[in-house]
């Protein structure tokens, strides 16, 4: 039993989230080289914090973070994926998720790539591909 000046340190609580599920499953789907193409692709992300990044997993938990996707707003996330040609994942990941017709009407692009865009490949496109 802890005693009032030492204190037992609080137990960290983790519960459930299907989003991170969804984000977790699909970062297990993702190539070393396709990690890095995401990652350069992701330019709004401080140099420091992309280096350190590993895995999906730790890029798609800071774009979450960042607040650029959410449970109802996975429109970046499909953009990255389509861009490094992956729409599989789009289709067999994000069309199930409830905010996907609404990523559908969304148009915004947050990715910076000078020499090719989403929005130049065109999300249409893009779909037609999956």
């Amino acid at each position: 039993m802890a005693t009032p000046g030492n204190e037992e340190p609080k137990k960290k609580r983790f519960f459930f989230h299907p989003f991170m599920d969804l984000l977790v499953r699909i970062s297990k789907q993702i190539t070393p080289e396709e990690l890095s193409d995401i990652k350069i692709l992701c330019s709004f992300i401080p140099k420091g914090d992309i280096i350190r990044m590993i895995t999906a997993a730790e890029l798609f938990h800071k774009l979450y973070e960042m607040e650029k996707i959410n449970e109802t707003d996975t429109s970046l996330l499909e953009q990255l994926l389509c861009k490094v040609d992956r729409q599989d994942l789009v289709e067999n990941y994000l069309k199930g998720n409830k905010g996907y017709q609404q990523n559908q009407q969304s148009t915004t692009s947050h990715i910076q790539d000078p020499q090719t865009s989403i929005q130049e490949i065109g999300r249409a496109s893009c779909r037609e591909r999956v």
